[in-house]
């Protein structure tokens, strides 16, 4: 229905057009009112009418005003690659971070821990006594070489995480004398 109104009013236009007269056209000094930039800006614009040239100065303000956002914005994001660059650059010269010092604490939340579990800490292996059911408490961890420890007999003292090599000196045979059948010609 609406096509064919559009349809309709458009063919009485082409009809009836050329037969009524034209309107009047105001002087140029009545048509443009005084005109500066702020009749470019939006919300404005949109409610009054412009002649050729002003529509040409407002579209130049525009694009002029697009041209200095995009300009902005280039250098910003020269300024945001440039930062991101130095800030890789800092991060990598930097050592890496200590990891976190593991305690006994870090396994006090484990529920899967039984009498006689070995954990290790910064602070040496340590053996899981506490009685099964219970929730885990700092005093149910002990040292290997403690006495309530049931791995007490077969530890030796704790060097650290990374013990330095040793060289194992092996002691010089001492000479005995020699023995009967050795001596036996």
């Amino acid at each position: 229905m609406e096509r064919s109104l559009r349809i309709i009013a458009s063919s009485l236009a082409l009809l009836c057009g050329p037969t009524l007269p034209a309107p009047a056209q105001p002087s140029p000094a009545e048509a443009s009112p005084p005109f500066d930039d702020a009749s470019c800006e939006p919300g404005l614009i949109e409610h009054i009418t412009l002649d050729e040239a002003q529509q040409r100065h407002c579209r130049q303000l525009l694009q002029g005003r697009i041209e200095a956002m995009r300009q902005r914005s280039r250098g910003h994001v020269r300024q945001v690659i440039e930062d991101n660059r130095i800030r890789r650059e800092r991060e990598a010269s930097l050592p890496p971070p200590p990891s976190p010092p593991v305690t006994v604490e870090s396994f006090i939340s484990r529920d899967d821990l039984a009498y006689g579990d070995v954990v290790v800490t910064d602070r040496g292996p340590r053996v899981f006594v506490g009685k099964p059911g219970e929730p885990p408490a700092p005093d149910d961890f002990i040292a290997l070489d403690a006495p309530r420890s049931p791995h007490r007999g077969r530890t030796g003292p704790y060097d650290g995480a990374y013990p330095e090599r040793r060289q194992i000196v092996s002691p010089k045979p001492q000479r005995t004398a020699p023995s009967f059948q050795e001596r036996q010609p």
